[in-house]
């Protein structure tokens, strides 16, 4: 978690102690400091101190050593109603809080709260567009947008936490010559089937035709070589692709794919009925993954209705000569002379467009569309240098949201079996991927539970194996590649998903056994190490969000609720709640229910479902 800051103590108490310990040291500073400016750190837990202050920042002005520093300022201040004592570790002055003071506050600060917890308006003036999935329509949705989608929907979560008023957007790939790949297949191959006559799913049903035509193609390539006398392993890199494009332009399949595109280009009434149709299956197909999923969109653009755009927006830097033309006519932005990035085509010599004149297009138009303050791409990292290019020509236009752009990246996501194929047909497909967590999840409530009611296993097991999936995707980095099993994944112990679940539904056991007169209690008292541990960590819990989305990371939530469940659990073992004296039996309730607050506000915030029962 980033130094805490004026702008960073995010949470009224943790302002209010904030601005209490920072106003002490700027007094103790000689004059060095404003409250405002004074940044706080987080101590290693050996130190047994709450907040540390570095004083490598007054060496300057004080002309000593940090150290020298510290222990004069510990000497020098003294207990408060928030702080109880001040040490001197090093070139560190440590703060250490008044405990029975702070467990009440901060335990009212969750129960009382009429708003989640951890929910702040530090972003409330930002408008932010999460684009995120955007798939094709030739093919199912795979494990790579599972990914895709659980971090993007984590990440627009944490910004609306923060205040800010957030849209989710895809670019849906609807048109192009993959496209035209699946009709062609459809005319030749299908012989009039449709999703509902053969019970094949839409997107299912396209995709396999896609698939069926590549595998055409195969054939028709290895027939060609052959026919040509090329042996594919005695060609460098620049030979198989001058051999691959000489095969293109010859290949009889593609050449029905160019032609059924241009005419898609020219309205041919009948290439859009079809085209139309196929995307209806498709779209269908994913509406139900999505619902599977629970990932929604407030729009969608289509590739069809925006790849001619961009092109007037291009013409009109060319003729301010912010673009340049070369000598075979193509128009590129010239990125080398501004940046260190390569020059970039933006037009084709024959003046048709590319990717990125549809989307230099597509981010004008959602800037307009939404008065959007800042936009966000959740893209894999293979696009990582495309993505630097893009925002780099939208800078050189003089756009002035040009700035608001955010390249939202993640890595690979591989499965025991080895990375996806898509054109073999060997891509690991969300919907038989979500069938196969929930069956995990079964397995492992029968196991856990044996004498489980099976209408109640068939209830549990969908949450808890898209919580398995969802939070394994969300606690590793999202610039790290994940090698994913999904058995594992499930698992009631470890850092899971389930794990958390569970710590969530054992809160909700004790709770139930009990009434609601410890609400009531005249003061909450903890008195073990631990339980103030689970305080302060709470209390911490509203920086955390913030943290998790300034840096667009969810992992940095995730791994919080980790460590926060495992020091709940051990101090549930070690300490019994419900059998416990007043007034510490209350203390004890009040603490659960908190925790609970806590897990449950950080499980919504990943879009994973808190449950009652496991």
């Amino acid at each position: 978690m980033k130094p805490l800051t004026k702008d960073f103590a995010v949470g009224d108490f943790l302002e209010e102690i904030f601005d209490h310990v920072a106003g002490m040291i700027a007094s103790a500073s000689r004059g060095a400091l404003d409250a405002g400016d004074v940044s706080l750190v987080l101590p290693p837990p050996h130190t047994e101190s709450d907040l540390a202050f570095r004083c490598f920042e007054l060496a300057r002005s004080w002309k000593t050593n940090p150290a020298q520093i510290a222990r004069e300022m510990a000497a020098h201040l003294v207990p408060t109603d928030l702080v109880s004592r001040f040490t001197a570790v090093g070139p560190y002055l440590n703060i250490h809080l008044r405990r029975d003071a702070v467990v009440p506050r901060v335990l009212q600060a969750v129960l009382g709260e009429s708003e989640p917890y951890g929910h702040s308006r530090r972003q409330g003036h930002e408008v932010v567009m999460m684009e995120y999935i955007s798939p094709n329509t030739n093919k199912p949705l795979h494990l790579g947008h599972i990914r895709n989608g659980v971090l993007g929907r984590a990440v627009a979560n944490l910004i609306a936490a923060q205040g800010a008023r957030v849209s989710k957007t895809d670019i849906i790939n609807d048109r192009g010559v993959h496209i035209a790949k699946s009709m062609i297949a459809y005319e030749r191959w299908a012989e009039g089937s449709t999703p509902d006559t053969t019970g094949i799913k839409g997107d299912h049903f396209v995709g396999d035709l896609y698939v069926r035509f590549e595998q055409a193609l195969r054939k028709e390539r290895e027939a060609w070589l052959e026919r040509e006398g090329i042996d594919p392993a005695t060609l460098d890199d620049q030979e198989s692709r001058e051999v691959e494009a000489r095969f293109n332009e010859q290949s009889a399949l593609m050449t029905a794919a160019r032609d059924l595109l241009k005419r898609w280009e020219e309205r041919d009434p009948e290439v859009r009925a079809l085209w139309e149709r196929m995307n209806g299956w498709v779209y269908a197909g994913f509406d139900e993954t999505y619902r599977k999923l629970g990932i929604e969109f407030d729009k969608h653009y289509y590739e069809s209705e925006i790849f001619q755009g961009g092109k007037e927006i291009i013409l009109e830097a060319l003729e301010k000569s912010i673009f340049v033309r070369t000598e075979d006519g193509a128009v590129v932005a010239p990125l080398s002379q501004h940046t260190k990035l390569q020059d970039k085509t933006v037009l084709r010599a024959d003046g048709t467009g590319l990717y990125v004149t549809q989307d230099i297009n597509l981010a004008a138009i959602k800037f307009k569309d939404f008065g959007l303050t800042r936009s966000i791409y959740c893209i894999g990292s293979e696009q990582d240098f495309y993505m630097k290019q893009l925002f780099a020509i939208l800078k050189l236009l003089g756009f002035p949201w040009a700035d608001g752009l955010y390249h939202l990246s993640y890595g690979m996501v591989y499965l025991p079996e080895g990375k996806m194929k898509s054109r073999e047909g060997t891509v690991v497909d969300a919907d038989r991927l979500i069938e196969e967590m929930v069956e995990h999840a079964k397995a492992a409530l029968r196991e856990r539970y044996p004498d489980l009611d099976p209408a109640e296993v068939e209830r549990r097991a969908p949450a808890i194996g898209l919580s398995g999936m969802s939070f394994r995707f969300l606690m590793v980095g999202k610039d790290t590649d994940i090698y994913f099993d999904p058995k594992e994944s499930v698992s009631f112990e470890g850092k899971t998903g389930p794990y958390l679940q569970y710590a969530y539904a054992r809160c909700a056991s004790i709770l139930r056994k009990t009434d609601d007169s410890w609400r009531t209690a005249d003061v909450w008292k903890l008195r073990e190490d631990i339980a103030w541990r689970i305080v302060f960590n709470i209390l911490l819990f509203p920086c955390v969000v913030a943290d998790a989305a300034d840096s667009y990371d969810p992992s940095r939530l995730a791994t919080y609720l980790i460590e926060l469940a495992q020091t709940f659990n051990t101090f549930y073992h070690d300490h019994p709640v419900l059998k416990a004296e007043e007034p510490l039996r209350s203390g004890r309730l009040a603490l659960v229910s908190a925790f609970q607050a806590v897990i449950g506000n950080g499980l919504r915030l990943l879009s994973i479902e808190p449950l009652e029962v496991m």
